[in-house]
């Protein structure tokens, strides 16, 4: 055994040895045994209230949070890009009222449910009509939109019905927009439909021009219900929507209005936007006198035509049919050509088709046309006074006019291009017509060749003409002439032609003999020749003759008594 486990084990003695050693030098205080006792009436410590103050402020805020909650809302939409739980906030007018809390599938898997917690401020958004899209980057035809979004991301933008005549609908369950609204709900402006027949190249976010202006833009088209028309949508902004009559005409402008018919090249365009996003463009006719133009009401229905000449011109009324059989080709004719009757538009073609004559074997071209009545009302009412009422046409009336010998005839509207169309005139060289059937329908109206089958009538002919010559002979008789005409060139050749030569010889002494004569008269007439100098001086005789005579008259009118008398001394003296 060690000697400090000896020590360990042995630590009473060890004291004790220690205390009688010391004990006659000093000794210790005696210490009592500690006695534990509890104060009476302190059992909680300060420490519990920290826990205690922090479960009153958690249970407050927990409060304030329910008080403050608002609703939450389930919107649906095809996809959840760009969207995440916590992070996406909603806006409404750029101000945060609520954020994205959960993404999920609807039960059928094929869209995405998202709910979204709102502000308590934002109740009023609860109610059928308002409008939830995610806001992103997007190009589009009205322009760039949601650029901001790449350094904020995404959020979803609301837009609440501007309706104040109904009663709003609560309700927590929302389809969303796949694209943002064009125009927000208060913005200041009215609404418009346009009846048209196909939607051509206008989409949404194509402009609306008047003069050239761009005042509104498309923001909505559907087919309507009968599926034989398309109804667009339109907004005219304030205060460019006061502009819109209820006589206003409305026409498509998209792109390049280019075409080439009976009436020429036309080449029309409203601006460069509407090249690449079409647009609608719009104006009021002229005025008639006393007529007055009211403004229109919002969500009014307007015709829109194809071009600006058929929206600016007058009505066309109702249409009737009529149909011409032309035996001749109709090469160069189209649907749209006009329908002509001294230089009025009637109507137009609509269809051109074939028909065959299985008794006569023959084939017809045949031609449907249409009449517009009010069109035709100009022709049947062109007597009557500026102030009368344009009388009514029906269709007896049309039968009649069309019954009264007109014919039909294809005419060049353009020789350059090709193009034809249908004149309706009186042919009094023609044989005259049967009474025409009125019960038919649509009305046949007779035709006659066309121009250009006339000039090919007349080039027929000339070539009969020319086949019944008598060739042969005609070419015989040539071939004698011609030799004829040999011989007598041989015979000048051998006999005329010497003699002809001598002539032209002599003949050229003569005119160098004359040469020499006119250079001699040219120095004998010269200004220093001998005949000019014998002129002068006898024109300087004679006009001292002339002066002689003179004074000899002179002296005889003074004294003509001198011839009898001799003359005179004179009576006045000299001076000495």
């Amino acid at each position: 055994m060690s000697e400090s486990e000896d020590k360990r084990s042995h630590p009473r003695e060890m004291k004790d040895s220690s205390v009688t050693d010391n004990s006659s030098e000093v000794k210790p205080p005696i210490v009592k045994e500690p006695v534990v006792s509890q104060k009476k009436g302190k059992n909680i410590s300060w420490i519990w209230l920290v826990p205690f103050i922090a479960a009153i402020v958690g249970i407050s805020l927990l409060v304030r949070d329910y008080m403050d909650q608002g609703p939450e809302a389930s919107i649906i939409f095809k996809t959840a890009e760009g969207l995440e739980v916590g992070k996406t906030q909603v806006r409404y007018k750029d101000v945060v009222i609520g954020h994205v809390n959960k993404i999920g599938l609807t039960p059928d898997r094929n869209e995405v449910e998202v709910n979204v917690s709102l502000s308590n401020e934002s109740e009023f958004l609860m109610q059928k009509g308002t409008r939830f899209w995610v806001v992103k980057p997007r190009l589009g035809v009205s322009g760039v939109s949601g650029l901001g979004t790449l350094v904020s991301g995404s959020y979803i933008g609301v837009d609440v019905p501007d309706d104040k005549t109904e009663e709003p609908v609560y309700t927590d369950e929302f389809i969303g927009l796949e694209h943002p609204p064009e125009i927000s709900s208060n913005r200041p402006g009215k609404k418009f439909v346009l009846n048209a027949v196909n939607l051509g190249s206008l989409d949404i976010g194509s402009p609306v021009y008047y003069r050239r202006i761009p005042v509104g833009q498309v923001i909505n088209y559907q087919l309507a219900k009968d599926g034989h028309a398309v109804n667009i949508l339109i907004f005219i902004d304030s205060p460019y929507d006061q502009f819109v009559t209820e006589n206003s005409r409305f026409w498509n402008a998209s792109g390049l209005d280019f075409s080439l018919g009976a009436n020429g090249l036309n080449f029309k365009t409203q601006s460069v936007v509407s090249l690449l996003s079409g647009g609608v463009a719009f104006a009021d006719p002229p005025l008639r006198h006393g007529q007055q133009s009211n403004l229109a009401q919002a969500n009014s229905v307007f015709l829109l035509e194809a071009t600006e000449q058929r929206a600016m011109s007058d009505p066309y009324g109702q249409a009737y049919p009529v149909r011409m059989k032309f035996s001749n080709s109709v090469r160069g004719l189209q649907a749209g050509a006009p329908l002509d009757f001294k230089g009025i538009n009637l109507g137009e073609v609509r269809a051109i088709s074939l028909e065959y004559d299985a008794k006569s074997k023959e084939s017809f071209a045949v031609v449907d046309a249409i009449v517009y009545e009010n069109r035709l009302g100009v022709v049947l009412n062109s007597k009557a006074s500026s102030g009368d009422r344009v009388k009514e046409v029906g269709v007896d009336e049309i039968k009649d006019f069309f019954a009264s010998g007109l014919r039909g005839q294809l005419r060049f509207a353009n020789i350059f291009t090709g193009q034809l169309y249908v004149a309706l005139d009186h042919f009094p060289d023609e044989p005259p017509l049967p009474a025409p059937d009125l019960s038919q329908d649509p009305f046949i109206i007779p035709t006659v060749g066309g121009s250009f089958d006339q000039i090919q009538d007349n080039l027929n002919q000339i070539i009969r003409k020319l086949k019944d010559l008598p060739l042969d002979s005609m070419g015989q008789s040539l071939d004698s002439a011609l030799q004829g005409v040999a011989k007598l060139v041989g015979s000048l050749d051998s006999k005329t032609l010497p003699e002809m030569n001598k002539t032209l010889r002599q003949a050229t002494r003569s005119l160098n003999g004359a040469d020499k004569l006119v250079n001699s008269l040219d120095d004998t007439v010269s200004q220093d020749g001998a005949l000019m100098s014998e002129v002068r001086t006898m024109l300087r005789e004679l006009t001292r003759t002339m002066r002689s005579f003179r004074a000899i008259s002179d002296f005889l009118q003074a004294e003509p008594s001198s011839v009898i008398r001799g003359r005179q001394k004179d009576k006045v003296p000299f001076m000495e």
